[in-house]
């Protein structure tokens, strides 16, 4: 069988690159990862982690995963499918044979590589043609013993369907791990998705998400990535790519601390007409933290596009690079872009004193202030998830 064939290939190719680092962030030696056990008792989540990151376990569609051993999931929502990765395959290999691996290559780098030989779990989730669902479908990824965590997630939202899908990946303390998260989406034609994804990790977690999307005529994808814990070494880059009259909009709130390295970026291809894209990033750097931000639209086809890339010192040891990038293919295309990096402002906190403030509140008013995103668009609900997760990360900062 074709699918068959595909898998097989995939191995092969992930096996000739498992020495391959990747064009972005600290290289880390994935050798200890290879020859780690798993664990052979399953693992207990943490419920207190998962509510740190916004997961709410009562949800009615969820997806549960812990390590690479304990793997839970439902649907109670009408028009919403979800399934662990491997039953997906076993029960419908021809149709798994179309979305795995089709849009990010097992070969990209060492970690891709890893996760297509090593990897176990991750959430299938479909939420089919002309479905509105309100509810946010919750994952919730979780390392209790460390090690390896490599979940694949494929979300499927079909022609005129329209979902929030909002994962929590937390770990816990003093663990030693490795993440690597495949995830490919596929948004249909006036099709909406929403990806909320919250991550809490600890000072030795090395964290590398792959992400790609892909994005029909008249769809709409809108990310929200926090991260708002200390955690080793954390890199990705999500790239998008979109139809004619497709937008996405892509905002991402990160949280230096200790001796973070981060280095989170986000890509846009705009491939036909009247396509837009908008990339927000929020960087805030405390203790020697190190963030690097990256975001890059190429405009293919008419359209627009915007970046705002924002960082805040918090320490005389932090540092923050920008790096926004615009490239056009077309005479049709309007990509504009800003970027800044500052400290805390002396006349914006002095004005607030002047008005009743503690000099402290004055502080944490304006940092909750630089972290925050309007994001439109988000149903109530998740508005609400978001809010505290900021508050949260205003309050780590300081």
């Amino acid at each position: 069988m074709a699918s068959k064939a595909w898998f097989d290939e995939v191995r092969e190719r992930a096996a000739k690159a498992l020495n391959k680092p990747s064009p972005y962030g600290l290289d880390v030696d994935i050798s200890p990862f290879l020859s780690l056990a798993e664990p052979k008792s399953r693992g207990l989540l943490d419920t207190s982690k998962a509510e740190e990151v916004g997961v709410n376990l009562k949800a009615n569609a969820m997806y549960i995963q812990v390590d690479q051993v304990y793997f839970n999931y439902l649907s109670r929502i009408p028009g919403v499918e979800v399934l662990r990765i491997e039953d997906f395959i076993d029960q419908r290999r021809d149709e798994a044979y179309e979305y795995i691996w089709r849009l990010v290559d097992p070969a990209t780098d060492k970690y891709t590589a890893l996760a297509a030989l090593r990897g176990r779990g991750g959430y299938f989730i479909r939420v089919k043609k002309g479905a509105k669902v309100e509810e946010p479908i919750m994952a919730c990824l979780y390392m209790s013993y460390g090690g390896l965590q490599a979940p694949h997630n494929i979300v499927i939202v079909e022609d005129n369907a329209e979902a929030t899908v909002y994962t929590g990946c937390t770990i816990a303390p003093e663990v030693l791990g490795l993440h690597v998260g495949i995830s490919e989406f596929y948004v249909g034609k006036n099709a909406r998705l929403r990806f909320i994804m919250v991550h809490s990790w600890n000072k030795v977690a090395h964290v590398r998400p792959r992400t790609v999307v892909n994005v029909d005529d008249g769809g709409e994808y809108i990310s929200y990535y926090v991260n708002m814990s200390r955690v080793k070494t954390l890199q990705t880059y999500p790239t998008v790519h979109l139809a004619s009259n497709a937008r996405a909009f892509l905002a991402s709130i990160l949280l230096g601390l200790g001796d973070a390295d981060l280095d989170v970026g986000s890509g846009v291809y705009i491939h036909g007409d009247n396509g837009s894209a908008e990339l927000i990033s929020r960087a805030l750097a405390r203790d020697g933290s190190k963030i690097i931000m990256r975001a890059h639209i190429v405009g293919e086809g008419a359209s627009r596009g915007h970046i705002d890339c924002r960082g805040l010192m918090l320490s005389n040891k932090a540092s923050i690079q920008t790096i926004p990038g615009l490239t056009a293919r077309n005479p049709n295309v309007m990509l504009t872009h800003e970027a800044s990096i500052g400290r805390l402002a002396e006349d914006e906190i002095n004005y607030l004193v002047s008005k009743g403030f503690s000099k402290d509140d004055a502080i944490s008013a304006i940092v909750r202030g630089f972290a925050s995103v309007e994001i439109k668009e988000i149903p109530d609900r998740v508005k609400s998830y978001i809010e505290s997760i900021e508050k949260v990360i205003s309050e780590k900062a300081l």
